[in-house]
Parts: structure tokens; sequence; C-alpha cells
């Protein structure tokens, strides 16, 4: 019969044997990572050689004074509310159906593409009507003289103009109803 186990001795590893243990550790991962160890040297040395070192070892012996100008610039901009407004619209956006929201972007940019090869060339007029004036020309009217209501009422003719007309009236109204709500009290 087997004598009972009374006393267990633990292994109480040396400091020279931990070192070894992980000296031999360390020699095996270089060994297996060679070239990836060599890679980052080299990145390590083309950063040291553009002074990338030099100026994060500043800035990490300075980072009290370095964080208390950076608060300072982050109140002095006003960045809380910024960052805010650019949480709101990106989900604005998020609401919005991408096929509608591209045909908008595609017709605002034909229009200010037309409006920039007015602008480009000035023998073209902006602002035109097809009514025949009392000389017997077209109606045009320059840049500087805008077409006054009769003018307008005419260009109102173009089923291009009425269309434009119509978004731009309905984005009214819709903004209108959303402005003319009234917003619940902010509990504080």
């Amino acid at each position: 019969m087997a004598r009972p186990i009374k006393q267990i001795e633990r292994h109480i590893p040396t400091e020279a044997e931990i070192q070894a243990q992980s000296l031999g550790l360390l020699i095996k991962a270089l060994t297996e990572n060679t070239e990836s160890i060599l890679k980052m040297l080299e990145i390590v040395k083309e950063l040291d050689r553009a002074g990338v070192l030099d100026i994060a070892d500043a800035a990490l012996k300075n980072r009290v004074p370095i964080g208390a100008i950076g608060i300072d610039m982050i109140e002095g901009m006003n960045l809380p509310p910024l960052i805010k407004n650019a949480f709101t619209l990106v989900q604005v956006l998020g609401k919005l159906d991408p096929k509608e929201l591209e045909k908008l972007i595609k017709a605002l940019g034909a229009g200010l593409d037309h409006l920039g090869d007015l602008q480009a060339d000035p023998s073209q007029k902006i602002y035109e009507t097809d009514k025949p004036s009392k000389v017997g020309k077209k109606n045009s009217h320059l840049d500087d003289h805008p077409p006054g209501m009769l003018g307008l009422l005419g260009m109102m003719r173009d089923p291009d103009v009425r269309s434009s007309l119509s978004v731009g009236l309905q984005f009214l109204k819709a903004m209108g109803g959303e402005l003319s709500k009234k917003e619940p009290p902010q509990s504080s």
C-alpha cells in the first residue's frame, strides 16, 4: 500500500531561473518573428530620422500643459455644440431615402452647373421669356436687370421652373410645419 502524502513541496523558482525562462521565451519569439521584428525596427528607424520620436517624447514629457491647451482650444472653439450638430445632421441624413436624396442632389448640381455656365458666358442671358417685347425682340434681361412681375409670370410657363417651384414650396411647407411645432419644455 502507498504511503499517504503529508507534505507538498513547492518549487519556487529563483530570480536566475525566472530570468533564464523569460530569456528563452524571448529568444523563441524572436526566432519565430524575425522578419516582422526587422520591419518594425526599420519603421522605428525612419520615424527617428523624421523626428517623430523626438516630437512624441517631448509631447509625453509635457502632456499636462499640452492637455490644458487642448481643453482651452476645445472650449474656445465651442466644439460641443458643433459635435452635437454633426451628430444631428448624420441622424437626419440616415432618415432620408437614398434614392430621393440622390435625385435632389443631382437636381441641385444641375442647377448650380447651369448658373455656373451662365456666369462663365456673359453672352447668355440669365432671365429670358419667350414673350416678344415692344420692339419685336425676345424679352431678355441682363443679370443686373432682373425681370419684373410680368416677366416672372412668363417664366412660370416653363415646366422646369414650375417643377422647381413646386418642390421648393413643398419643402418650405414641411419646414414651416416643423418650425411651428411647440417643443416640450426640457427638464434640467
